[in-house]
């Protein structure tokens, strides 16, 4: 196996790892609903995925270096993939249950304030509450969401 081809898989192996640790993080984040902190890792994941996805392209380019592979940097790239695979389905587990959390929280609010408008009380003009009046379907609510995690 010749130096480059070493040296391409070393460094899928540590850009690998480092996104590994990126998605853990961020999972950790999301569980303690820190999702503001999260911001700070979307540069590096994205870089690290760019970096990932290269490398990968790369390295299936070249088959023939592949099968002569040493049998330990061989087992080594495949239990790093399975930690990979782990990670990446643990994230993206992580991220749905935000955003269908957020989700219900935001559809709550809405209907909430729906139901408030839809029971409101206007003034009699003897300075009392009138009986509560239904809108009418024309009637609008205007309402702005960040979509963004």
């Amino acid at each position: 196996m010749t130096p480059q081809i070493t040296d391409q898989i070393e460094t899928l192996i540590q850009v690998t790892s480092r996104l590994i640790g990126v998605m853990n993080s961020e999972v950790e984040m999301l569980r303690a609903m820190r999702v503001g902190d999260i911001e700070s890792l979307q540069r590096e994941k994205h870089d690290l995925t760019i970096l990932y996805e290269e490398n990968v392209r790369a390295l299936a380019a070249q088959p023939e270096a592949l099968e002569a592979m040493e049998p330990a940097l061989r087992h080594e790239l495949s239990q790093l993939a399975q930690r990979f695979d782990i990670a990446l389905a643990e994230n993206a587990r992580a991220l749905h249950a935000v955003k269908e959390s957020h989700d219900r929280l935001l559809k709550a609010i809405v209907d909430a304030v729906a139901d408030n408008r839809a029971r409101e009380r206007a003034y009699t003009p003897n300075g009392g509450l009138d009986k509560p009046r239904r809108r009418s379907n024309a009637d609008t609510m205007s309402l702005s969401l960040d979509r963004r995690l």
